[in-house]
Order: structure tokens, then C-alpha cells, then sequence
């Protein structure tokens, strides 16, 4: 990994809205888009989690958990409702890998 050039945590976050923000309108329902763009400023958020077995099974190679890391994009819950994960973009830290797969809501 040392000749590797690497995205930071925090640059792998902007990478991913970046992304979602790019094809969210073509992958989301109408709604969920509406819902997202009128609550995004104060609701929205990336976390970025170890990419999990079902990554695995459908990219059919190892993931490295230090290169490789799921970004989940959504919105935060209201009034106790849980938060809704809009996307799930699977990424690696590597700048130059062109490593990108999206599930999103309701496909």
C-alpha cells in the first residue's frame, strides 16, 4: 500500500456525494429525490463502514478492508424514526481504481 496514492476518509466522503450526487436523480424514486434535496442541508450525511459479505458475493472478489470501504448516503431519522440510506456506494481509498458499484433504495 506504500505506493499507493490514497484518498482520506474524509476525501473518500466527498468522492462519495460527489458520485451520488451525479446519479442520484437517474437511481432514486421521485420522491425519495424530492425528499432528499429538500432536507439534504440539514439531514443528510455519508458514514463509511467495512464493505460487507454481500459486496463480496456481488463484486465475486476479496475486498481489502483497508482499501475498500462502503459509503452510505441518506438522511437522518426524525423524531425517533430511523435514519434512510438513500445509496450504498462500494469504493476503494485508491485515487486511480475505478472501483465504483451503487445499490440504491428501493432497486
Amino acid at each position: 500500500m506504500q505506493d499507493l496514492e490514497l484518498w482520506t476518509l474524509d476525501e473518500l466522503c466527498d468522492h462519495a456525494f460527489d458520485i451520488f450526487e451525479e446519479l442520484a436523480a437517474e437511481n432514486l424514486s421521485a420522491a425519495d429525490y424530492t425528499l432528499y434535496q429538500q432536507h439534504y442541508e440539514n439531514r443528510g450525511y455519508v458514514d463509511l463502514t467495512p464493505p460487507g459479505e454481500d459486496w463480496v458475493e456481488i463484486m465475486m472478489q476479496d475486498l481489502e478492508p483497508e482499501l475498500h470501504f462502503e459509503a452510505q448516503i441518506g438522511l437522518t431519522g426524525e423524531n425517533g424514526e430511523a435514519d434512510m440510506v438513500l445509496a450504498r456506494i462500494l469504493l476503494s481509498r485508491e485515487k486511480y481504481e475505478s472501483l465504483c458499484h451503487a445499490q440504491w433504495r428501493g432497486q
